[in-house]
Order: structure tokens, then C-alpha cells, then sequence
């Protein structure tokens, strides 16, 4: 049985990409390890959750949920190891790869113990990972899930070795076996920039039988006779495109209900309600996470979903959420910021995503308008969400990519050859 390592380097609540590739890799016969770590103990029993039952094994390199001391203080090592080396570069331009994440040299020593038939790299620290086993003439494939070095604000490029991380992302992707990424637009972008061969696209879609899950209820909205706006992260705060979300509800006058899903301040709520029009805030709520096995059928008991993206940097103008693609499996329209991947989205979904320029407030508004105030448009909208997300965005056909990808990349040969093109040789 041939044995693939995933190498995440994060928890698993915070990448269900690398879990559904481990679901997919294991269904298929292989017999995948994903190595990650806990960094924030109030997760530990999600996490415990996610991967108990699964047909793969998790190797925890750091447990800050732990009940034994010498784990605990592992942790704090080495959070204080990253932030020295970070503030090293920020002052004197000293590089390490500490700089990439917490758990780079012990990815690099795990994966080299374990010595798999394929290894999979991740996030920004796993990819120079996987320069350093192509190297060592390992066999690597790698998801560009993110453009690492082209994905900081400008606070985060004083900590952050940007040159140093393209050259591991030119490195790996020339001399991956195989290579994914999230959108067609940040595949040709990638391919243009390293001269590598297009990465496959994976969206980050899901699979049309969660749709089975969908509970029916109404738990978020208090009115069901007017229509509902809903948008849901991790994370209710700045550059999320809420600000001017906002401002647009100054222009929307069909009556409705808003919806926000996320952790939020209390600072940052007040902020949000004080920029919308005094007659919408008491129709303006907040809620709390959701388990991730509830959030399509939150997402569901609305009528339309907010992609309002304001991109900070390239890489998130280039990918397609999976908040987007969760909407359309939900069968709810989605009105979206025109970034780059989220027009591709709209082409894709052909009638299902309605795009405004995402610093018009004015243009926001008139499509909000015009969705909210025809529900037969709504309803046909919906018709062309379902059939894109069990089309062309399934989890199911980008599971077929993987397959493929895996197998091919286990029969390709590696050794010096492609170390060379790593180097442009």
C-alpha cells in the first residue's frame, strides 16, 4: 500500500481542504498520515472530533491543548522562537524559516523519518518543506491553496521573508510531480509567474450529498416573511468588505432582515451598526460559530449570501472562497465583489452569483435591490446555484482531480532532472 504524507502544519478546523484530500486519498487505498499541530487549546475537543473516525492517521507536532506540562511548554518555545526569529528579519533582515510558521524544521525532520511514497505540502512553511525533500530527491506534490508569499498585508511583509518564499514556492512547484491550486485565474497566475506547469484546479467546494444534512430550520432569522441577507467567517472584523456593506444599506429600501456569523468585539459590532442607517439596526444581528457540520443549514434557511471581499493582497483577488462556493450548495444567490476569482465564479455559475465593483456602495446596493425586491428572480437564481454546485464546483469531480493526480505522481520519476528545472538548470 503505497503511503501519501500530508504535511499541514496548522490545525485541522482551520483547513477542512487538507481533511476532505485525506478523505479522498484513504478512500481511495492509500494509507495517508496529515501531520499538523494544536495551537489553541479551546479547539482541542473540535479537533479531537474532526479526526477520530476517519480512515487516516493525524500526528500531532505540538498540542497546546495537552494536560501535561512538558507539552504546554513546548508550545510557548515555540511561539516565542517565531516571534524572535520575526522580529530578527523586521530589524536586520537575518532569514529562517521559524519565520514561515511554527513547525517547519519539525516538518522537515517528520517527513523525512517517515520517508512516504508521496508527500503533500500545504502552507507556506510546508512548501519550503517540500524544496527541501525535492532536494533530497523525495517525491512532492503540492496545493497552492493560498499565493503565500503574495497573500501579506503590509504589517505582515516587515516579518515575513517574501523573496526567500517565492523562491521555495518556484522551487517546489517546478520540481512537484504534481501541483493543485483553487482557481483557473490563480493557476494561469502561478504558471505565468514560476513558468511551471499550470497547477489543477480544486475548488474549495463540497460535496452535493452534504445537502442530505440540511436540517430545514429557521435559527437565525426572526421574520420570516421578509427576505434575509446572510455572511458568515471565522471572524467578524476590518477588511472583509462589511464597512462598505454598511454603506450600501444607506441605498437598499426593500425591508429585510441582515445576518452575521463570526466571532466579533464588542468595538467592532458598534462600529459596523453606527455606519448602518439607524432604521436597519435592529434588523442587523450577530451570531456565534456554529459547528461545521451546521453551517449549510445556516447557511440555507436564507435568501441571498455576501461574498464582499476586498482583497488585501493578490492571493485573495485570485482565489474562490469556500464561503462562496457553501452559498451555492446551499441553493442561495450569491452577491459578490468583482474580484478576480469570484468573476470566475460568476462565469461558472452562470446566473447563480450577481458581481458589483467592490468599492461601489451605490452598485451593492442596486443589485441587492434588484434581488430582494423579485423573488422570481431570487428563485430562478437559485435554480442556477444548485446546478453549479453539483456540476462543475462538486467536491466530487475535484476529488477525481486528486485521484488522478496522486496516481500520476507516484509513477513520475524524480531525482536530479527536476531538481534542475527547480533551479531554472
Amino acid at each position: 500500500m503505497k503511503r501519501v504524507l500530508i504535511l499541514s502544519g496548522t490545525q485541522l478546523s482551520a483547513n477542512p481542504r487538507v481533511v476532505k484530500e485525506a478523505d479522498v486519498l484513504a478512500e481511495a487505498g492509500y494509507r495517508v498520515e496529515v501531520v499538523g499541530g494544536l495551537f489553541d487549546s479551546n479547539l482541542a475537543e473540535r479537533e479531537h472530533a474532526i479526526h477520530e473516525s476517519k480512515r487516516w492517521d493525524y500526528k500531532r507536532l505540538v498540542d497546546a491543548g495537552s494536560d501535561f506540562g512538558r507539552d504546554r511548554l513546548r508550545w510557548l518555545w515555540l511561539r516565542a522562537r517565531r516571534r524572535i526569529s520575526r522580529e530578527a528579519y523586521a530589524r536586520f533582515g537575518i532569514e529562517s524559516s521559524r519565520q514561515l510558521g511554527y513547525l517547519a524544521p519539525e516538518m522537515l525532520a517528520y517527513a523525512m523519518e517517515r520517508d512516504a511514497d508521496l508527500t503533500i505540502v500545504h502552507n507556506a512553511a510546508a512548501v519550503w518543506v517540500g524544496s527541501q525533500l525535492i532536494r533530497r530527491g523525495k517525491r512532492v506534490a503540492v496545493d497552492m491553496e493560498d499565493w503565500h508569499s503574495e497573500d501579506l498585508s503590509p504589517e505582515e511583509k516587515k516579518h515575513f521573508p517574501m523573496h526567500a518564499q517565492r523562491s521555495f514556492e518556484a522551487e517546489t512547484l517546478l520540481g512537484s510531480v504534481f501541483s493543485t491550486t483553487t482557481s483557473r485565474c490563480m493557476s494561469d497566475a502561478l504558471a505565468e509567474a514560476y513558468r511551471c506547469e499550470a497547477p489543477a484546479v480544486v475548488y474549495n467546494s463540497f460535496p452535493w450529498s452534504d445537502r442530505d444534512t440540511i436540517d430545514g430550520l429557521h435559527r437565525d432569522r426572526v421574520n420570516t416573511k421578509i427576505p434575509s441577507i446572510y455572511w458568515f467567517s471565522q471572524v467578524i472584523g476590518p477588511r472583509r468588505g462589511l464597512e462598505s456593506l454598511m454603506d450600501a444599506l444607506h441605498r437598499v429600501d426593500v425591508p429585510c432582515e441582515m445576518h452575521l456569523r463570526g466571532s466579533v468585539s464588542q468595538s467592532y459590532k458598534q462600529e459596523l451598526l453606527s455606519r448602518a442607517p439607524e432604521s436597519w439596526r435592529e434588523r442587523i444581528y450577530f451570531h456565534a460559530q456554529v459547528a461545521h457540520e451546521e453551517l449549510l443549514s445556516r447557511a440555507a434557511e436564507h435568501d441571498i449570501g455576501l461574498a464582499p471581499d476586498i482583497p488585501h493582497s493578490r492571493s485573495r483577488a485570485l482565489t474562490i472562497t469556500n464561503k462562496l462556493l457553501l452559498y451555492l450548495l446551499a441553493g442561495v444567490p450569491v452577491v459578490a465583489s468583482d474580484t478576480d476569482g469570484q468573476q470566475e465564479a460568476a462565469a461558472l455559475a452562470d446566473g447563480g452569483v450577481f458581481l458589483y465593483s467592490r468599492t461601489d456602495a451605490a452598485e451593492c446596493a442596486s443589485v441587492l435591490n434588484r434581488l430582494l425586491s423579485d423573488p422570481g428572480l431570487r428563485a430562478r437564481a437559485r435554480g442556477h446555484a444548485l446546478q453549479a454546485a453539483k456540476g462543475v464546483f462538486s467536491w466530487e469531480r475535484s476529488a477525481d482531480v486528486l485521484r488522478s493526480g496522486v496516481e500520476k505522481g507516484l509513477l513520475a520519476e524524480v531525482g536530479q532532472g527536476l531538481i534542475l528545472r527547480a533551479y531554472g538548470g
